[in-house]
């Protein structure tokens, strides 16, 4: 069956178009009537309400699509949808449907929403941190948000590129899903900055890809990784006698880390970003034979101190 004749390619989603559009897809889907539940008038409820009283156990009835009236889908689930208000619904309230019948909304336009972008190809107004503060330099592997619109809802029909690398991750913003994307800046863009203290690389592009049409792009400067905080993750073995070796596991340590054990600098064998090799000192406090519970501190150059957590004891030799 046609959608109705008054839908037309290129037309602006209207409250009644919408609502011509439910009554001809209640028809495709065979129309509902003569069966054994009692569609409930939802008219002026809360989408929230709306959506609690369909699910009730007793009335057999599925929360069906949820459209506002610019003609944009409405997640039902979402926290800033809760308060919209039901303008209509298909099947109509009173009619008797079967169980399971899926009831289909048309609510007060959502904030943010746009009418359906139809084929009209992406654009970008500005980027800004994902907290919505304007900007156009963002560090290597931090997150940012590309606002414009006519983006894809679906977040593989957006892709994103930095010069022509693959952002880290594309997803649309849920609040905003068409007008607001959120990527990552991947690591090897050609010519940015791979470790601190390198030179920001201006001019790099970001180009947007959806399924309708010509490509959107803008360009940002892209600086240095921010280094992140070292973090210990095990001490090995739990105990070990002075003068003997460890083994200090973790994240995002330097070749200039420093370990203290007991408040003592141990001497680092090897150490890379995740291995720290160090050496148990000789403590004049500890007899041979007893275990002594011990702290273990690794000092990175630009950070904090960071203490392991779990057990570590010293075995006097």
């Amino acid at each position: 069956m046609a959608l109705p004749s008054q839908v037309q390619p290129g037309d602006v989603m209207s409250s009644d178009l919408i609502n011509a559009i439910l009554d001809a897809l209640a028809q495709l889907q065979g129309g509902p009537g003569g069966g054994t539940q009692t569609v409930p008038n939802l008219f002026g409820s809360l989408l929230s309400e709306a959506r609690a009283i369909l699910l009730q156990p007793g009335r057999q009835l599925t929360l069906g699509f949820t459209l506002d009236v610019a003609g944009a889908a409405v997640d039902p689930l979402a926290a800033a949808n809760a308060n919209l208000v039901v303008l209509n619904q298909s099947p109509p309230a009173q009619m008797r449907v079967a169980p399971g019948t899926p009831i289909n909304l048309v609510v007060s336009r959502a904030a943010g929403s746009v009418p359906n972008p139809g084929n009209q190809p992406p654009t970008i107004s500005r980027t800004e941190t994902v907290s919505g503060v304007a900007s156009t330099s963002f560090a290597v592997n931090t997150p940012l948000a590309i606002v414009g619109t006519n983006f894809s809802a679906t977040a593989a029909q957006n892709t994103v590129t930095f010069n022509n690398v693959p952002a880290a991750s594309v997803n649309p913003d849920p609040v905003d899903p068409t007008r607001r994307l959120l990527v990552v800046v991947p690591a090897g863009i050609p010519g940015a900055p791979a470790t601190g203290g390198a030179p920001p690389l201006p001019g790099v592009t970001i180009r947007i890809v959806t399924p309708n049409g010509t490509p959107a792009t803008t360009q940002i400067t892209v600086t240095a990784p921010v280094p992140a905080q070292p973090t210990i993750s095990n001490v090995a073995p739990a105990a070990q006698l002075e003068g003997n070796n460890i083994t200090i596991t973790g994240t995002n340590f330097t070749a200039a880390a420093q370990v203290r054990i007991r408040g003592t600098t141990a001497a680092i064998v090897s150490a890379n970003a995740t291995t720290i090799v160090a050496t148990v000192p000789n403590f004049p406090d500890i007899p041979q034979g007893p275990v002594v519970a011990a702290t273990v501190i690794v000092s990175v150059p630009g950070f904090s101190d960071i203490a392991y957590t779990g057990t570590f004891n010293v075995v006097g030799a």
